[in-house]
C-alpha cells in the first residue's frame, strides 16, 4: 500500500499549526507561551523576548532550526553561553543533537536543525515534537540561569 505524500504547507499554515501542535505536547504549565511570527521564523517566549525559543526555516539550505536563543545584552548572552556550556552533558541527555554556540551579533544559541526542503506535514510533526522537547528540557534551565544571574 503506497504511503501518502506529505502535504506542503504555506509558512502561515505551518507556523500556525506548529504553535497549536507544540502546545498540545506540553504540560499545562508550559502552554502559556507568547509567540511572534516573522516570515519563515517564529519566536516563542515566556515574557522575555530577548530569551526565546525559535523555529526558523532556512530556505536555502533546506533545514529547519529549532532552538533556544539569547539575543539580549552581550553580558547576558555570554553568561548564558557559560551557564549552558557547563550543563551540556545534561542537555544532551534530553536533546542529543543540540549544539551550543556564540552566534551573530554577540548572541548565543542552543539549537539543532532538521531536514526541511519544504514545510510539509511530516516536518510539522517532527518540529512540534522537537520544539516541545526543547521547551520542556530547557525551560527549567532558563529559569535557573535567570535566578542565578539576577542582574539580567
Amino acid at each position: 500500500m503506497p504511503v501518502a505524500a506529505a502535504r506542503v504547507l504555506t509558512p502561515a499554515e505551518f507556523f500556525h499549526a506548529l504553535r497549536l501542535k507544540t502546545a498540545q505536547r506540553l504540560p499545562p504549565d508550559l502552554r502559556s507561551f507568547q509567540y511572534r511570527r516573522m516570515g519563515r521564523l517564529m519566536k516563542f517566549h515566556y515574557g522575555r523576548t530577548d530569551i526565546h525559543f525559535e523555529t526558523w526555516h532556512h530556505l536555502r539550505s533546506g533545514r529547519l532550526e529549532v532552538g533556544l536563543h539569547f539575543e539580549g545584552r552581550p553580558d547576558l548572552n555570554q553568561a548564558a553561553f557559560e551557564f549552558f556550556r557547563a550543563r551540556m552533558v545534561a542537555v544532551k541527555a534530553s536533546l542529543p543533537k543540540a549544539e551550543l554556540e556564540p552566534w551573530d551579533r554577540g548572541w548565543t544559541r542552543l539549537y539543532e536543525t532538521i531536514r526541511a526542503p519544504d514545510l510539509d506535514s511530516d516536518v510539522l510533526d517532527t518540529a512540534a515534537a522537537l520544539l516541545a522537547a526543547y521547551l520542556t528540557a530547557l525551560g527549567p534551565l532558563v529559569e535557573e540561569f535567570l535566578e542565578a544571574a539576577e542582574r539580567y
